[in-house]
């Protein structure tokens, strides 16, 4: 994994916060990476992984990833999205993990689970899973399909929820 391009994809992954310092690497696991940064002057911290497989191998799909968000506060804990370097047709994303299945809407080329209190539930089937696959639409009209490792996400996010308590 290029680092540069992670800790770019965290800058663009906190919209939040217009002053987003450049992340910091916490540390590899497996086929994740925990990151870390100030925001809104307290600290944040995501996991990362690039997409193992891209389908059809033909199209340029950009860079594809998918990060979990760990959040200080609130009912909920964490925040998945998915990005690619297009822009998603207008459709629900279909994200399994197992028998697991979750429903992500598309923003332009970002997507985020539609709904926000399946977090946990999507958080937890990425520590118990192998794999996570995504099937999406882009604006193009081109039917893709991603495939994620889920080997040391549950590394990553303990590391995560450690150092952003």
């Amino acid at each position: 994994m290029k680092l540069t391009g992670i800790a770019v994809a965290f800058a663009a992954l906190s919209s939040t916060c217009a002053a987003a310092q450049t992340p910091r690497l916490l540390g590899s696991y497996g086929k994740w990476t925990a990151w870390t940064f100030n925001e809104n002057n307290s600290k944040a911290c995501y996991v990362y992984s690039d997409a193992l497989s891209k389908k059809p191998e033909a199209l340029d799909h950009g860079r594809v990833g998918l990060s979990v968000r760990r959040l200080n506060s609130g009912k909920t804990r964490t925040e998945a999205s998915l990005q690619t370097g297009y822009d998603f047709a207008p459709y629900a994303i279909q994200v399994a993990v197992g028998s697991k299945r979750f429903t992500m809407i598309p923003r332009g080329h970002y997507a985020w689970l539609r709904k926000t209190e399946r977090e946990k539930e999507f958080a937890q089937a990425l520590s118990k899973g192998r794999t996570l696959t995504v099937e999406a639409v882009s604006r193009r009209g081109n039917k893709t399909i991603y495939t994620f490792s889920l080997k040391g996400f549950s590394a990553a996010i303990r590391k995560a929820r450690r150092t952003c308590r």
